[in-house]
């Protein structure tokens, strides 16, 4: 009873002062409000002052309310966890002391002051205030050695989505450094953080580098849930550097069946724009595996590609070419591809209806067929 009435007992001279302050701040509004018909430099200087008090008023209640964690030391868990709700009422001011929050011994007072942190950057966030100081605490929170805490902190990082020079700074580095940390879910759910936060930076020209490496890194992770969210992530924040294409094209060769399926899909969407670095690429790969189905994949990456119509000339007669090839494949399955996508793109160049020609004789009924309906779709286009 004694704890419970100490704690009302701040929370109310706490509640009291706060209310001055915001009493304080209408009674300065109301005074220092421009009258009807005064001058606009006159009103721009009178908002220039409301706004310096304003953000005294806020570093005033932020010092205050920091001052008091200290002194919850040796209270109950229940007071410590009243105040963390005090301040998720209080907001923004209240950020240093939930910050200070995330030190206490125990968990569950931690992860809630990690899920009041993550609903008051969210409203900041979409209020377009800055919520750096808030970004970075929950960031040292990642090294919590609760799963319950780290895993909350994942959840609100994701919420707010932190892309801020300051923030990203600590963020990002923090993120990757748990990358490998708990359950496959939670390694997944770290990628999704940094996926999110890549795909606005990319959207806003700026450099995902970083984050590109750390999920090029995560291919090689055990789980193939993370494998292929790893992959989703990449084709989100438009990575097509050189060394993405590889890890994508390497990925075709995984045991797991949904990665493979993930790494074509997104071989073919970044491919489109890209088309003069990849093909290539693939059609190097192509020649260099010795598995059937990595090159059935390739097959259907090539043949997507130059479907699409936005290939240049040179990248689309190398698609051709290299399909060509794949008609020669010693495996059906892959000459049956590479006479299907031959039909999908409507080849037209001088070799093609020669080679599918000549597939007309082959072994399998199956690359026989694929042929002659290829055949019929490119002479109805010519």
């Amino acid at each position: 009873m004694i704890q419970k009435r100490w704690f009302w007992v701040i929370t109310t001279m706490i509640g009291v002062l706060l209310g001055l302050g915001i009493s304080q701040t209408v009674e300065f509004q109301e005074a220092t409000a421009a009258p009807e018909g005064g001058l606009s430099e006159l009103r721009e200087e009178l908002n220039l002052l409301k706004a310096k008090q304003r953000a005294l008023q806020a570093q005033w209640q932020s010092e205050l309310l920091a001052q008091i964690v200290p002194t919850l030391a040796d209270e109950s868990e229940r007071v410590k966890r009243e105040f963390v709700n005090f301040l998720e009422e209080i907001g923004n001011p209240g950020t240093d002391a939930l910050i200070a929050l995330l030190q206490d011994p125990s968990e569950r007072v931690r992860r809630e002051a990690v899920d009041v942190l993550g609903e008051i950057g969210e409203r900041e966030r979409k209020a377009k205030r800055n919520f750096d100081a808030i970004a970075i605490g929950l960031a040292s929170a990642l090294n919590d050695p609760s799963e319950k805490v780290f895993r909350e902190t994942v959840e609100e990082l994701e919420d707010i989505r932190p892309t801020s020079p300051a923030s990203v700074a600590v963020v990002i580095p923090a993120l990757i450094a748990t990358r490998t940390r708990g359950s496959s879910s939670a390694r997944s759910d770290v990628l999704n953080v940094l996926g999110a936060i890549g795909e606005i930076l990319s959207k806003n020209g700026e450099s995902t580098d970083t984050i590109q490496d750390a999920l090029i890194a995560s291919l090689a992770d055990n789980s193939s849930r993370v494998r292929t969210n790893a992959i989703e992530e990449l084709s989100d924040i438009r990575a097509t550097s050189r060394e993405t294409f590889t890890a994508l094209i390497n990925a075709l060769a995984d045991k797991s069946e949904s990665v493979r399926n993930q790494a074509e899909d997104e071989l073919i969407e970044l491919g489109k724009g890209n088309a003069v670095i990849v093909t290539p690429m693939l059609a190097d790969a192509l020649g260099n595996s010795t598995s059937p189905v990595t090159r059935g994949h390739i097959v259907d990456i090539l043949g997507g590609i130059g479907e699409k119509g936005k290939t240049t000339e040179d990248a689309a007669a190398t698609i051709v070419q290299t399909l060509l090839v794949a008609l020669q494949d010693a495996d059906d399955n892959v000459r049956r591809n590479a006479a299907d996508e031959l039909g999908e793109m409507r080849a037209t160049s001088p070799d093609v209806l020669p080679a599918l020609t000549n597939a007309l004789k082959d072994s399998a009924k199956k690359v026989r067929n694929a042929a002659e309906k290829a055949i019929r779709r490119i002479e109805k286009t010519q």
